[in-house]
This record gives C-alpha cells, structure tokens and sequence, in this order.
C-alpha cells in the first residue's frame, strides 16, 4: 500500500511539473508586449509618411509634366514661326545671320557692354532709342557711333526721351535711367518667343517699325506676360532694327514695348 502511494505521489510530481513547464511557455511579459505595439504604431507611421512623400512627389511629377508641355509648345510655335520667315526671306543663311547678331547685340545690352556695342552700331545712321513701339522720329534720341555710344552708362546728360504713355509726362534723365526702365527691364536674352521680321507683340499702341524702316530688318524678344491673373497684358518686348550692308548687320534702333493705355 505504501509503494502504491509513493508512486502515485510520484506519478503527481510528475505531472505538476508538466503542467507548470507548459503554461510558463505560455506566459508573455507585458513589456514585450508593449515594445511589439510600439514598433508597430512606428511602422505605421513611416507607412504613413512614406505615403506622404509619394503623393507630394507625384505632385511635382504633374507640375514638371505640364510645364514641359508648355514649352514644347513654345518651341513648336518657334520652329513654325521660323521656317516661315525662312520661306518668305528664300534664304536661311541670311535668316541665321540676323538671328545671331541680334543674340550677340542683345548679350552687349545685357552686360552693358558699351564698347563691344559700339562696334556694332550702324557709323552712318547712329543708333536710336524709342520707349514705345511707336516711333516718333520727331522726338527719339540718336546716339552717335563715336562720341555718345562709349560712354552712355556713365553719361550724366539728361536727355528727353519721349512721354510716358497714359499721363504724358516728360520721360527725362540720364541714359543709365532709361536703360533700367525702357531698354534691358526684362531677361530679353532669354525671351518666351522671337520675332524674325515679324511682330510679335500686340496692343492698343501703333506699331510702326515696318513704316519707320521699310527697307531694314528686325528682330523681337518678347515675352508674352509674367502674372496669369492679367491674362497677357503685362507682356513686355525689346525690338532690336538692323539695316544690312555688304552682308553686315549693323544695329540702329532699340524699341521698347509693352501694353499700354
């Protein structure tokens, strides 16, 4: 009877120590619990930002997509506007000839460069300065090549260059003044579209460059508006008139447009 309870004892430790062993492995500590809802919520979150960082991303993928859009357009346009102008001059060697020039003088106005400008004045017709797109002969100032051109941005002569459209005030002051206001007041080097001996602006004002040089070429850099809200009416240009000579351009004339009253 003993030995039978001894091992019944036995066979009941036995078997305790199963039951304990199995429900320890069963047991979690909170903590790791905590540390595993922890690191969850954290890649949540980066999912989260992640995703942010995409849609923000695909954002700048559509804006980028319609401005390359927009300039291809401008570019189109360019390509056409220049294989007409090619077609009715029959010569693209001429054509090419303008256009650089009219890059090189523009580069000159830029940097100010009187000298370099200097030599590519017209010796004969000097060079003239009109604020708007109509050119009143009568009153526009004309450089000579020689004595004026070389030191027209340090020339402290106040010249009286027209009147200002829509008040009709006296436009008066030094060349320097007039340069920051009516010759180089935009990025003209790098212009939304050029004009080969054609216009390309419009406006209310008259444009009389074909009447005022008939037989003479001209390039204009426009740009056709900064702020959508004006819908085109704060487009500005700079109209660069060359008379040809033995196969040279010559630079006489430097007409300023934008939209006026």
């Amino acid at each position: 009877m003993i030995k039978k309870l001894t091992i019944f004892s036995i066979l009941l430790v036995i078997a305790f120590s199963f039951s304990s062993c199995s429900t320890n492995e069963n047991l979690v500590e909170p903590s790791v619990v905590n540390d595993l809802e922890e690191q969850l919520e954290n890649e949540k979150e980066q999912v989260l930002s992640l995703q942010g960082e995409v849609e923000d991303m695909s954002g700048t993928v559509d804006n980028l997509t319609l401005e390359i859009g927009k300039k291809e357009e401008v570019i189109t346009e360019l390509e056409n506007e220049l294989a007409e102008t090619i077609e009715k001059s029959g010569s693209s060697g001429n054509s090419n000839t303008l256009v650089s020039e009219a890059f090189e003088v523009m580069e000159l106005i830029k940097n100010q460069d009187a000298a370099g400008l200097n030599l590519k004045v017209s010796p004969t017709r000097g060079l003239g300065f009109s604020p708007y797109q109509y050119v009143d002969t009568n009153e526009h100032i004309v450089f000579d090549q020689n004595n004026q051109i070389p030191n027209m941005f340090t020339d402290t002569t106040a010249y009286d260059w027209g009147e200002y459209d829509g008040s009709g005030e006296d436009i008066s002051g030094e060349f320097a003044s007039y340069y920051n206001e009516f010759v180089y007041d935009e990025e003209y080097i790098n212009p939304h579209i050029l004009g080969i001996n054609t216009i390309v602006s419009s406006g209310n004002m008259i444009n009389n460059i074909e009447d005022i040089y008939p037989n003479d070429e001209y390039v204009e850099f426009y740009f056709e508006g900064f702020d959508p809200q004006y819908a085109g009416m704060d487009w500005s240009s700079l109209t660069l008139v060359f008379e040809e000579v033995n196969g040279t351009y010559y630079l006489i004339e430097i007409v300023h447009g934008n939209w006026t009253i």
